[in-house]
């Protein structure tokens, strides 16, 4: 896996996060399969699904702390709005970033294969 490739086609501050990761390529690589091996998007839809508002939000505070570490700030920002809007909100909210998790996801899996 090309981790510049990778940056560029996910929106990820790569100089940001090879310096947080001291240049340990092998680091965030590992970060970026864990990252894409998680399931935060079907869990984020199941909490909506439930009407669990703050399930929602707890796990998009997670998803948002996730991308900040690797520096994929448009995700990053787009599930911290999730956290702040108003209930009637969130799943709209939420299909805007899922979309742009989903790509990102696919980029970092697609890279890895």
């Amino acid at each position: 896996m090309n981790i510049r490739a990778i940056a560029d086609r996910i929106g990820m501050d790569y100089e940001g996060v090879m310096e947080d990761f001291c240049g340990d390529v092998s680091i965030v690589r590992e970060k970026l399969l864990s990252f894409a091996g998680s399931d935060v998007s079907s869990s984020i839809d199941t909490c909506i699904a439930d009407n669990d508002y703050a399930g929602a939000r707890k796990l998009a505070h997670t998803l948002r702390k996730n991308a900040e570490k690797l520096g994929i700030k448009a995700l990053a920002e787009r599930a911290g709005r999730i956290e702040e809007v108003s209930e009637e909100k969130i799943a709209g909210d939420w299909q805007e970033t899922k979309e742009l998790y989903l790509s990102i996801i696919n980029a970092i899996k697609g890279a890895s294969e």
